[in-house]
């Protein structure tokens, strides 16, 4: 894929003790008029799949399903999880979001082509990656946290990966994890105004 066309990034603690835990790559990339997300923390196993206005989902991907251990048996539905294009708003509009806890971030090697988001090392936020899309001729607001973009899309939008933050309620669990795990969050059943998916740490004892 053209470099122009994929912007790769990851979560990352950048400053104090525990420096360098991170979530590891992800990548979100565009073809025709289709945007696309995967994770490296996660394998090869999911993708999100924004397909012009049509189609937009979760799907374990084709790769996995051929291999020995396919996450879901034969037959089932590669898509458990779908939900609608989100709407316009003065010709942008938030497409996806991609949330990491502070427990998701793990011992792992930081890839250099990365954007690494910065993660402050307090348990009471989470940091998100928004990808936005915009109308052509229609840049974001001033002020975002640009992390790349734009990418084109086939009718002349754009694709823009942005950076906030948010806080948590309640009480976190302040171990560091042994693995990852994406839980998906849609509009349809949760309280979001976009669709995306939230990083966790995985703890086995």
């Amino acid at each position: 894929m053209s470099r122009k066309k994929k912007i790769r990034f990851a979560f990352t603690i950048q400053h104090g003790e525990n420096s360098g835990l991170t979530s590891g790559s992800q990548r979100v990339w565009t073809s025709k008029e289709d945007t696309y997300l995967t994770s490296v923390s996660l394998g090869d196993t999911w993708k999100v799949s924004l397909h012009g206005e049509e189609a937009w989902r979760i799907a374990v991907t084709s790769e996995h399903m051929r291999s020995e251990n396919p996450v879901l048996p034969p037959g089932e539905d590669r898509a458990p999880w779908k939900f609608s294009p989100t709407e316009w708003v003065n010709g942008r509009r938030l497409a996806f979001v991609l949330a990491s806890s502070r427990g998701a971030l793990i011992n792992r090697p930081l890839e250099t082509a990365d954007v690494h988001i910065a993660v402050e090392d307090r348990w009471d936020q989470i940091t998100m990656a928004q990808i936005w899309m915009t109308e052509p001729g229609v840049d974001l607001p001033e002020g975002v946290r640009l992390i790349g973009g734009p990418l084109p899309l086939a009718s002349g939008r754009r694709v823009w990966v942005t950076a906030d933050t948010q806080g948590v309620p309640g009480k976190q669990e302040r171990t560091v994890a042994s693995g990852i795990m994406a839980e998906p969050l849609l509009p349809q059943t949760h309280d979001v105004s976009a669709p995306g998916m939230l990083l966790r740490g995985v703890h086995v004892n």
